[in-house]
């Protein structure tokens, strides 16, 4: 069980440090941007090179340091859409009055490039991955992989709580595609399958007897549990962002296209 804790520390603190740094980073002044991800681009090719010696064997060292390696490749992944250097070909607010279709069409070229990135590097680390032991960075990326996209699929069709302070001036169109609801059909869905997928996680975690595989499965699952309470956050009216106030501007509540509420 000591083990079984560590892990969920190890991970909480992972997922809010590396959080605060990036964006820390994105809201320094936009001149620094171009030497800051040139050298985060280096760390990623590292990160990689680090995942692929990591894949061998499943110890308890080598599971922690796949998961924080997938944090680095993730960090480096969204420092690059906020600071516009991979985010799309459409550079636009969303038109007044656009369906939800359209919005969802219309949002995806805001981030092509950015999702395109995201699955060829869920390919690489599935290759690099496959049948070894340590598969700790795959579980951990393609985790935050589905989070992340069951997230931008419920700010699409509509969330109550969205913190506009993180998305820096040059993507302010992106708050265009946001609107704001109390509900809709996709949420109740999206966090019980978060939950079931943490349960399945955890539960296996705890049947297992290799030290290495359960402290790599509860990682996993500490993500997903993060995922599924910052689900809550979308519709909570709570101020989730003061976890790091240290780390971003807080520029007031969201201005989102209105909608009726649902």
């Amino acid at each position: 069980m000591s083990e079984f804790g560590l892990a969920l520390l190890v991970a909480l603190t992972g997922w809010w440090f590396s959080t605060g740094v990036i964006l820390w980073l994105v809201h320094r002044s936009q001149r620094h941007h171009r030497k800051i991800f040139a050298l985060f681009t280096l760390t990623m090719l590292l990160a990689f090179y680090g995942v692929a010696a990591s894949v061998y064997e499943s110890t308890p060292h080598s599971v922690v340091l796949a998961f924080c390696l997938a944090l680095l490749l993730w960090g480096w992944l969204e420092m690059g859409y906020l600071m516009g250097f991979i985010t799309g070909p459409r550079k636009e607010a969303c038109p007044d009055g656009a369906t939800t279709a359209s919005r969802m069409r219309l949002g995806l070229g805001t981030c092509l490039w950015h999702e395109l990135t995201l699955l060829a590097m869920v390919a690489v680390l599935f290759l690099l991955s496959w049948q070894q032991p340590n598969q700790t960075a795959l579980w951990t990326f393609t985790v935050l992989w589905l989070m992340r996209w069951s997230s931008k699929l419920n700010l699409v069709l509509g969330v109550r709580n969205y913190n506009q302070s993180w998305l820096p001036e040059h993507l302010a169109y992106v708050h265009s595609y946001i609107p704001r609801r109390v509900l809709n059909p996709l949420f109740p869905v999206s966090v019980v399958v978060g939950g079931v997928v943490t349960f399945l996680l955890f539960n296996a975690a705890m049947q297992t007897p290799e030290l290495g595989l359960m402290i790599g499965l509860t990682l996993a699952g500490a993500i997903a549990a993060l995922g599924t309470l910052e689900h809550l956050f979308l519709m909570a009216p709570l101020r989730d962002a003061a976890l790091w106030d240290w780390a971003a501007p807080d520029r007031g509540p969201a201005v989102t296209k209105s909608e009726p509420q649902s």
